[in-house]
């Protein structure tokens, strides 16, 4: 297993993304590096697996569409109808290519940064969080977000709680379709805030 090193990372990444999400994955990969020191994970694994999440951000939904289908991957009725959420896992499969030997806890934490899924990994945790909380976002209630994963008795399940609660009530709120895994995820949250 060989992760590549950061400069070759972003010049692949500036390669394929426009400058607006080269700055927002850069943005990431230094939140999510904060909070891997933070919450005792490894900084340099957070770092990159922040840098290369959005990988597929700026393909198009046909070129999205293509990919998942050319490659096998599991799509339901709400991916094709928002393309869009299948950035992801393209992401991590086109990462994988790119980058053979790379670690599977990273390309496992770029499959999972827009949806989530149930028992995910500090790694995939991290990243999720870094890519809502970034510095640009401006989005009600980000603030709070962001003085809770400063707050020194905070811990990571309690910030991805909070984090994907945010997520998904403006799901609801603007209206869009809930993606299944979503509502999975958000059930196996519950479950464990409860336990």
């Amino acid at each position: 297993m060989s992760n590549p090193a950061a400069d070759t990372a972003r010049v692949a990444l500036a390669a394929r993304l426009s400058p607006s999400s080269l700055a927002h994955c850069e943005r990431v990969s230094v939140f999510a590096r904060g909070l891997a020191i933070r919450f005792g994970s490894d900084a340099d694994e957070a770092a990159l697996a922040g840098l290369l999440h959005d990988w597929s951000r700026d393909d198009t939904a046909a070129e999205l569409l293509a990919y998942a289908q050319r490659d096998g991957l599991p799509m339901c009725d709400v991916d094709r109808a928002v393309p869009y959420l299948l950035h992801a896992r393209v992401a991590a499969a086109q990462v994988r290519e790119a980058f053979p030997g790379i670690a599977p806890a990273i390309v496992d934490a770029i499959a999972v940064h827009t949806v989530g899924e149930v028992d995910m990994t500090d790694l995939s945790r991290i990243v999720y969080i870094a890519d809502m909380l970034e510095p640009s976002r401006t989005f009600e209630g980000v603030l709070e977000l962001r003085a809770l994963a400063l707050a020194p008795d905070t811990t990571l399940s309690q910030l991805l709680f909070a984090s994907y609660r945010r997520s998904v009530l403006h799901i609801i709120g603007c209206g869009r379709r809930v993606h299944p895994d979503t509502v999975r995820v958000w059930n196996a949250l519950v479950a464990e805030a409860d336990a």
